[in-house]
């Protein structure tokens, strides 16, 4: 995918500076891991919002100016797929080539999705009845008509990446979720607990206006 070739390219140069500013995206010190981590997140915010063709372009670019030697075996293989299943986890859809669903005009979006669905449908042999959007962030990463075209393709639920807690009252095809990235049990406890009372804020100032 073109953000692992951003992401691997730029982790594997093997110099301590890169100039990207041919095509826009800037000069950047390697010299520290965490330099090499705002380097790759600077980098990733300039290209993700780009046109399809221009994304892939960019990440080509970003390989042949680093020098890297970019890993082949980072996303999983069919069989990995099915052997995740057999061990009794769900798989869900989540598009063909990662895009900006708010990007694409209806039908592309569409093709995306459908296609996901029915490439994982006929590997599994069984119905995929969920489907996360990419990137996720409601109104910027898709739109109204995406939900409701999720809707249309007959998936029971669609996760955005829209912070929240779901409850009845929750749009099956926008629901937010919450990430457990924490290191610690605490960290994380603490969290969601902040999470969790932050939404019975918002749904009690919503209920009063």
């Amino acid at each position: 995918m073109w953000n692992d070739t951003l992401v691997e390219a730029v982790r594997q140069c093997g110099n301590r500076r890169l100039d990207l500013s041919d095509e826009g995206l800037g000069t950047h010190d390697l010299n520290s891991d965490e330099a090499v981590r705002q380097a790759i997140d600077a980098v990733l915010k300039l290209v993700k919002y780009r046109d399809p063709e221009e994304r892939i372009k960019a990440a080509t670019y970003v390989a042949k100016v680093s020098g890297a030697r970019l890993p082949t075996d980072l996303m999983m293989t069919s069989e990995q797929v099915k052997k995740m299943r057999r061990a009794g986890m769900t798989i869900g859809a989540h598009t063909v080539t990662h895009p900006i669903l708010a990007r694409l005009s209806p039908d592309d979006a569409r093709a995306e999705v459908a296609e996901s669905k029915q490439f994982l449908e006929s590997l599994l042999q069984e119905r995929v009845g969920l489907f996360a959007y990419p990137n996720g962030k409601p109104d910027v990463d898709y739109r109204a008509v995406d939900a409701d075209m999720i809707r249309g393709l007959g998936f029971d639920a669609a996760v955005t990446t829209a912070w929240g807690v779901a409850d009845a009252r929750s749009d099956l095809t926008q629901l937010p979720r919450f990430t457990p990235w924490d290191r610690t049990r605490f960290r994380f406890g603490t969290r969601l607990a902040r999470n969790l009372l932050q939404n019975r804020w918002l749904r009690s100032g919503q209920l009063a206006s």
